[in-house]
């Protein structure tokens, strides 16, 4: 596992595991995957994890006012091939933006009915904080967030 900064070129060759697709239809009309992570990486900085040559990832966090971040990761079926390869990767990456950036605090949400286990988010240092009703249509989410 390996991990490079981001490129558009990497989002085109990242086949999206199903859940992820259903995160990025879930925003509704009018929103593609492109147009999605395009905000995100003007927004903050990004990385890609790559298996053999190949994309099992890409994430970021999109920096706001206040040393806050929003993590965001999309992943493909490459990522279920070396999950603590991939954790550690992603562990690594979000440290190191949040050193360059100065970033006190990073939070991201997961949605409730997808199943991501708690020790993978855990794992990459957040915590569960609460649960946001109703945060995209009549989607629940977990918010969760690493403090430093």
């Amino acid at each position: 596992m390996r991990l490079v900064p981001f490129s558009a070129a990497h989002l085109e060759r990242l086949e999206l595991r199903h859940a992820d697709g259903l995160g990025v239809a879930s925003l509704g009309h009018g929103r593609d995957l492109g147009r999605l992570v395009a905000l995100y990486v003007q927004s903050g900085p990004a990385f890609t994890a790559l298996v053999r040559g190949c994309v099992a990832a890409c994430g970021g966090v999109a920096v706001q006012p206040g040393a806050t971040g929003n993590a965001w990761m999309f992943t493909s079926a490459l990522a279920g091939e070396q999950p603590v390869a991939l954790a550690r990767a992603v562990r690594r990456g979000l440290e190191s933006i949040e050193a360059e950036q100065g970033l006190t605090r990073i939070q991201t949400t997961a949605h409730c009915r997808l199943g991501v286990p708690p020790r993978w988010f855990e794992f990459l240092g957040f915590a569960r904080e609460g649960l946001l009703r109703r945060l995209v249509g009549e989607d629940d989410y977990y918010l969760y967030a690493r403090v430093r």
